[in-house]
């Protein structure tokens, strides 16, 4: 079975946000916002979808798990709750435009084939341009 293009944007697009949301100072707010979301209308998997953030964030700021790990692991169960309700990819789209408003503080990374090969780090609003040496 092929996978939609978009479902898989989003998804991934969304897990990056989040996964930046786990460093931030506003996690603690944003994390039970995102486990109704992500607990697919059903209140009793709140409770579990909450604790198993929580985990991820914690293993995300002890450096137990790399980012781009944990950006892939949140991507594939967010794919996996829009294949099973599809009905939730307007929820998953807010959510994803309530984190990208939220992003305050925290450091990210970003690295693009559009850069030249730079690597920017933002920090605190302070972002550094480290360049590559040409090849």
């Amino acid at each position: 079975m092929a996978m939609d293009a978009e479902l898989l944007t989003l998804a991934g697009a969304t897990a990056e946000a989040l996964v930046q949301a786990m460093v931030s100072d506003g996690w603690t707010s944003a994390r039970a916002r995102i486990a109704r979301v992500l607990g697919g209308g059903d209140p009793g998997r709140v409770p579990v979808e909450e604790a198993a953030l929580e985990r991820s964030g914690l293993a995300l700021r002890r450096n137990e798990v790399p980012a781009f790990v944990m950006t892939g692991h949140w991507q594939g169960r967010i794919v996996e709750l829009l294949t099973r309700r599809p009905e939730d990819t307007e929820e998953i789209a807010g959510l994803l435009r309530e984190l990208r408003d939220r992003a305050t503080g925290g450091t990210n990374v970003r690295v693009g084939g559009d850069n030249n090969g730079n690597l920017i780090v933002g920090d605190h609003n302070v972002a550094r341009v480290r360049r590559s040496e040409p090849r």
